[in-house]
């Protein structure tokens, strides 16, 4: 699974042929998972590709963990509750019959989506009886890591991933957690750090790239941002966040430097070729939504700015920044009582404290009230 955390999503697809080699076996597995990833997109139901890749997958490979967990998902989200009880009860005589710390932990998810609090204490509870018995053993800590990031346990899942990558630091997984987790204490220099270790051990990977833009974005370094979403997008072209993030470089790009310059046209266009892009490839998408709302009132367009990112709120309702963008379009047009209804609706949602600021700014200069 891909995950492109931290800042702002995912989605991908893949292909098999008719060999029954452990290579097509890979990709019928990652074709099943994109395909569900996909279909998390408004209007994309793509359940039943993923259920033919995915059962595909399994005959080739009983052992493949990975892919019963997917085929719960497929079937759970089609409805198909015999099915998906099917896919969960062979994950679990898997992991009875291999005792395998991977399985273990596609077993974890599994009963996470199933909510089955009981399955997921014991399987955690053999997550970690394995990891004390085999504490050399880097595959182990990876796995529990793991297991302890889905149980919510990020402090316990640093730890496993630390000890992991002592023993094997040409582990690109391992690295990649790692850098997921210090973008998310916003250690964002140790994040890029363990980004660039994954990119070093495996140059094209598609998530690392963009994972470490998105850090370099934070830090201020948009050229480096710049450089690594483009290296993300062509390693990963149907990848609709990385879309957004370059549509957001983008835009900032477009910004006049003073109150009385003019944004730039090109890097405007460019913005929204990404932004429309993004939404061609997952419709509903809120950020690029928000950013194209953004890109729209940059340009003079406040009604088609409102409409773009009323539409983002209805996927999300609690975006602050499409609540901020609501509020400065409202501000823009002059009517203070729904740019007044709209920072209180943005500061309900606790937003950053920059963001805060500036809404109580407007919100007294307009004569707001508010607590």
């Amino acid at each position: 699974m891909k995950y492109r955390h931290a800042l702002l999503a995912i989605s991908v697809a893949l292909l098999l042929t008719a060999c029954q080699s452990p290579a097509d076996t890979v990709d019928q597995l990652s074709s099943g998972r994109d395909n569900i990833e996909a279909s998390r997109c408004v209007g994309i139901d793509r359940y039943s590709e993923a259920i033919t890749d995915l059962e595909q997958a399994v005959e080739n490979d009983a052992g493949l963990s990975e892919a019963y967990y997917w085929l719960y998902i497929a079937y759970t989200e089609t409805g198909d509750s015999a099915q998906a009880a099917a896919a969960l009860s062979s994950l679990e005589e898997l992991a009875a019959d291999e005792e395998s710390p991977e399985t273990w932990f596609w077993l974890l998810r599994t009963y996470f989506e199933d909510g089955d609090s009981s399955g997921q204490e014991s399987t955690l509870s053999a997550l970690e009886t394995a990891a004390e018995a085999n504490s050399e053993d880097s595959d182990t800590l990876y796995w529990l890591g793991r297991a302890r990031y889905v149980a919510g346990d990020a402090d316990g899942a640093f730890e496993a991933f630390q000890s992991a990558a002592e023993l094997d630091s040409d582990n690109a997984p391992t690295h990649f957690w790692l850098g997921q987790i210090y973008s998310e204490r916003g250690n964002l220099e140790l994040a890029w750090q363990e980004f660039e270790a994954v990119i070093e051990i495996d140059p094209d990977n598609a998530a690392a790239y963009h994972n470490r833009g998105t850090v370099a974005y934070q830090m201020g370094t948009i050229g480096q941002a710049l450089t690594d979403l483009q290296a993300a997008q062509t390693r990963d072209p149907d990848d609709a966040q990385t879309h957004y993030q370059l549509g957001a470089i983008y835009l900032m790009q477009a910004l006049p430097a003073s109150s009385m310059g003019q944004p730039d046209m090109q890097s405007l266009q460019s913005a929204q070729t990404e932004f429309e892009t993004a939404l061609d490839l997952c419709p509903g998408m809120p950020e690029p939504l928000i950013g194209l709302g953004n890109l729209l009132l940059i340009q003079g367009d406040p009604s088609a700015a409102l409409e773009s990112l009323n539409e983002a709120l209805e996927h999300d309702p609690t975006s602050a920044e499409a609540w901020f963008a609501v509020a400065q379009t409202h501000y823009y047009l002059g009517d203070n009582e729904a740019t007044c209804d709209s920072f209180t609706q943005f500061l309900s949602l606790s937003p950053p404290e920059m963001w805060a600021e500036q809404a109580v700014e407007v919100m007294t200069e307009l004569g707001c009230e508010f607590e």
